[in-house]
């Protein structure tokens, strides 16, 4: 495939501040590779997403993470991935240039006004650093990162035939032990992946909501995948 347009900038922003507020926890990563989970459990809130979807995806990142049923460690514990997914059509997919460009001022006064306050190093800084900050994000909202998402939006359009689903997601390892219930090794909450470098293009009469879900949630299950065997 061609396009590869990369992480979208604000996502990457708002997802490092999310890894920084919640540092104290070790990530489901950094657990994976310290001991291979045994089994995956999905809980979804995905719009329409079928058993067999669920099914599908499940097998997809078990064989992805090379997990096998057995065997547990020897105090009789299994590990577990478990993936809290929710989801549903790119709202994207109904937005001109112009209100493309109004949402991503939006956001970009959201992540200025956060970098402006210090809230990255836990240290307010000053009003009117925070005013700057706003004001600067949201500048780059309105004359870069909103009219480049439209254009990337469209040239996506344009090669795949559709906009991937958005997916957000909280990923937890626990220890499943028995007597004990279970006891959480890793979670991080909020992780947004970027599923375009994963996307496939859909032939024309195969664009049906339920044929860009099912595209979606496989271009999902290789990024996840890429993201927890990712090393660092």
């Amino acid at each position: 495939m061609s396009l590869r347009l990369g992480h979208p900038l604000i996502a990457q922003i708002l997802l490092g501040l999310l890894v920084l507020l919640g540092g104290a926890c070790k990530r489901p990563e950094v657990a994976l590779r310290e001991r291979r989970a045994q089994r995956v459990e999905l809980v979804q809130t995905v719009e329409g997403m079928s058993p067999e979807e669920e099914r599908a995806l499940v097998a997809q990142i078990s064989e992805g993470l090379g997990m096998t049923p057995d065997p547990a460690a020897p105090n009789g514990s299994v590990r577990v991935f478990r993936l809290m997914l929710k989801g549903g059509p790119n709202p994207d997919v109904s937005r001109g240039q112009g209100k493309t460009v109004l949402v991503s001022v939006g956001q970009g006064l959201l992540v200025g006004a956060l970098i402006g306050s210090g809230v990255i190093v836990y240290t307010f800084t000053s009003v009117k650093i925070t005013a700057i900050g706003t004001g600067l994000g949201g500048l780059w909202g309105l004359v870069g990162y909103g009219p480049q998402r439209f254009h990337n939006n469209q040239a996506l359009l344009k090669e795949m035939g559709y906009l991937p689903w958005d997916f957000r997601a909280d990923w937890e390892v626990v220890d499943q032990m028995p007597q004990l219930g279970d006891q959480r090794v890793a979670y991080r909450d909020a992780v947004a992946l970027d599923l375009r470098p994963f996307v496939r293009p859909l032939p024309e009469g195969q664009r049906q909501p339920e044929d860009i879900r099912r595209a979606s949630l496989r271009a999902y299950g290789e990024a996840l995948v890429k993201a927890l065997r990712a090393k660092g």
